[in-house]
């Protein structure tokens, strides 16, 4: 599986370069092979089975996961960017007692240190220059099989390789259980798509908690021989055409947003070695593709997928796309458009919701049972999302209910709803409901958030700055908030969202 692979593909490749990032570092495959087995042995005496992660996409982040499952432990990827609610959650629900991250990380971040943490850079000066030698001769003089054979316990099909942790939820997170056949599986099937060639380099700028960070930016490079460079910053777009020219990168990965960013910022002569472009997360805007291609000379391909699908599930091959669709279908994954009362399965042309099934998919969430059986039918887990099939194109028609995708984050809205009304009900006993958020479209963004308040003229800078001190994160706050009457309800005692969304959508679609 991963660990196998990977040994396999270190030890053909031992003196070529693989990893490199913004700091000056640059591994090769023997390198990375010994950096990973030396800091296993650390992590081996890690508290608690679950580690969680806290590393920006750089060459310290990738050491860190590879030699957690070196170490026969489970790495739970940690989001930096979450709320601390959320990340107490996570860390709560997996028992987590050792959060690995490095020092200069946290301080930069200004994130609070942890009496759990463990510093990469303590274990670094605790190495010693023998012992790096020591470890690397043997790693490159020790047989393949026996360095295979010494961690085969670890490298188990049904082993869970990741927990990640998915916001496709409107209370707390979910963690979706990967296993290393789910990832390996995973990397085969993009190598139908990429084909990739010994000269080939990705650029990383997807951190290693987001599963296409995960699989595609860290794994998949190790396990097919390409180079990986990696930046912490996907929206630094100038420092990273300068980095994409003098790198000679070759593969790019990144949502709408962030290619937006790239046609503003990049020039052509940069990105003369860049041969193949990926888009997911939040649809792809027209006139981001169609000018980019123009600009750049680089058409972008776009792709579906979800976390619990380990990423990819359709996605247009560089030799067989049609634009505006999400692509056809990986290699022996399943995929069927049913009807939402019955799970009738639908003929092609016909939207309906997209369920899923194939060596790809998770088993399960962590410690979730009951969610894990409402997430599957009959074998295949129901996406959330509506689409339809023409001439073997999948077509998404319908993001999640209650959800928006904004920069390619998935951000529920309940949440927001939870934390504003807290804010609203502060001065008042009145027990109506003060207000409702929906999503509308965003030509930049993808998508912004829009607050309607009873009331008259709310203040946006006062209401956010409120929600600040709650812990909401920016990304989560309003764009907009809308006075209105009363918030319209429907006879059930629901809120009637769609005709806020409607009155939304009249408003706010066409802004920029």
């Amino acid at each position: 599986m991963l660990i196998e692979s990977f040994v396999k593909t270190a030890k053909k490749n031992f003196s070529k370069v693989i990893q490199e990032d913004s700091t000056g570092i640059s591994l090769t495959f023997g390198q990375t092979l010994t950096a990973s087995v030396l800091l296993s042995k650390h992590i081996r005496n890690f508290e608690g089975e679950n580690i969680a992660l806290m590393f920006p996409a750089s060459v310290g982040g990738a050491l860190a996961y590879i030699a957690t499952s070196f170490a026969g432990k489970t790495p739970v990827g940690l989001n930096f960017i979450a709320s601390r609610e959320e990340q107490d959650w996570v860390m709560n629900t997996c028992d987590v007692k050792t959060i690995f991250t490095s020092r200069k990380f946290i301080q930069k971040a200004e994130i609070a240190e942890d009496p759990r943490m463990v510093f990469i850079e303590d274990i670094k000066e605790r190495a010693s220059k023998l012992g790096k030698l020591l470890t690397y001769l043997s790693c490159k003089i020790t047989s393949c099989q026996s360095l295979i054979q010494k961690y085969k316990e670890f490298d188990a099909p049904d082993k869970t390789a990741i927990i990640l942790f998915t916001s496709g939820s409107e209370s707390h997170p979910k963690g979706v259980i990967l296993t290393n056949k789910n990832i390996y599986v995973t990397i085969q099937n993009y190598s139908t798509v990429f084909k990739p060639v010994p000269e080939d380099k990705i650029l990383g700028t997807l951190p290693f908690f987001h599963v296409f960070g995960f699989v595609a930016c860290l794994w998949l490079p190790l396990i097919m021989g390409m180079g990986a460079f990696y930046h912490p910053n996907p929206t630094d777009y100038e420092k990273l055409g300068k980095i994409v020219h003098r790198y000679r990168v070759t593969m790019l990965l990144g949502t709408s947003t962030l290619y937006r960013g790239y046609m503003k910022r990049w020039k052509r002569e940069q990105v003369s070695s860049v041969r193949l472009a990926f888009a997911g997360a939040e649809k792809l805007n027209e006139s981001v593709r169609k000018k980019f291609n123009e600009k750049l000379g680089i058409n972008i391909l776009e792709a579906y997928g979800v976390t619990e699908s380990c990423s990819c599930i359709t996605v247009n091959y560089p030799d067989d796309f049609c634009h505006g669709s999400v692509g056809r279908l990986m290699p022996d994954v399943q995929c069927k458009i049913v009807n939402t009362d019955a799970y009738e399965e639908l003929p092609p042309g016909e939207e309906g919701l997209i369920l899923v099934k194939g060596p790809n998919v998770m088993s399960g969430y962590y410690k979730s049972p009951e969610l894990t059986s409402r997430a599957f039918h009959d074998g295949f887990y129901i996406t959330g999302d509506i689409g339809k099939f023409e001439n073997g194109f999948l077509y998404i028609t319908d993001r999640l209910k209650r959800f928006a995708k904004i920069g390619g984050e998935m951000i529920p809205l309940t949440p927001i709803e939870d934390k504003l009304s807290h804010v609203l009900d502060e001065h008042t006993e009145d027990e109506k409901r003060k207000c409702a958020v929906v999503n509308v479209p965003h030509v930049q963004k993808g998508e912004q958030l829009i607050a309607f308040v009873v009331g008259n003229n709310p203040d946006k800078l006062s209401l956010n700055r409120k929600l600040d001190s709650l812990g909401l994160t920016h990304l989560s706050q309003p764009d907009h908030y809308m006075p209105i009457d009363s918030i319209p309800m429907l006879p059930s005692g629901k809120v009637d969202y769609k005709s806020i969304k409607n009155m939304a959508m009249e408003q706010f679609a066409s802004v920029a």
